[in-house]
């Protein structure tokens, strides 16, 4: 067995930060189920590398993960590359506060345009202007490249299982968020 940095002694060669902590918690109050946080804790820290990751590449683009996550949905959108605030507000599963200060500051940049709906004269639509669409085309490859490089510990068919088990998870999130929103209707 090896020790690790607060001298506890762990049966794996390899050891990171959550068994770290498990092993604390072990060691402190042995009676606590603490089983989920071996999950929790980890998707948490891997989603702030994830995060990092990310944001390094997009800020070599002059962009923010939030700023790429509007112009992607937008691009997938399809032809003619436009969605409402609140179709953006509701894929991106942020507030419209925050789409609108993210929406102000690519409107100023040039990557999107307001324009008015030809079926409610009410609503403005974001479209992507060419300049947003030849940017997204430009970082996408890239993006997904980086992602990828990201995932590189883990081999295809263990990347396919993990997609498999996180939709599942996501899946009951998913519908109990969907049921608590027809129950406040």
């Amino acid at each position: 067995m090896q020790a690790n940095q607060f001298g506890e002694e762990n049966a794996f060669a390899q050891s990171d930060h959550v068994d770290r902590v498990l092993a604390q918690w072990a060691r402190q109050w042995p009676e606590l189920d603490t089983s989920p946080v071996a999950v929790i804790a980890r998707v948490g820290r891997v989603r702030e590398f994830f995060d990092r990751g990310m944001e390094e590449l997009f800020a070599q683009h002059g962009l923010t993960r939030q700023a790429w996550d509007v112009l992607a949905c937008v691009r997938r959108a399809g032809s003619p590359y436009e969605l409402t605030p609140s179709e953006l507000s509701a894929a991106l599963m942020r507030t419209s506060g925050a789409v609108t200060h993210t929406l102000q500051r690519l409107e100023y940049d040039g990557l999107i345009e307001r324009v008015a709906s030809e079926t409610d004269l009410r609503s403005l639509l974001v479209r992507l202007s060419p300049a947003g669409k030849a940017l997204v085309d430009e970082v996408a490859p890239r993006h997904v490249a980086n992602e990828k490089r990201m995932l590189a510990a883990l081999t295809d068919d263990e990347q396919t299982a993990f997609a498999d088990m996180l939709r599942r998870l996501l899946l009951s999130f998913e519908e109990a968020d969907s049921a608590v929103r027809q129950r406040r209707r």
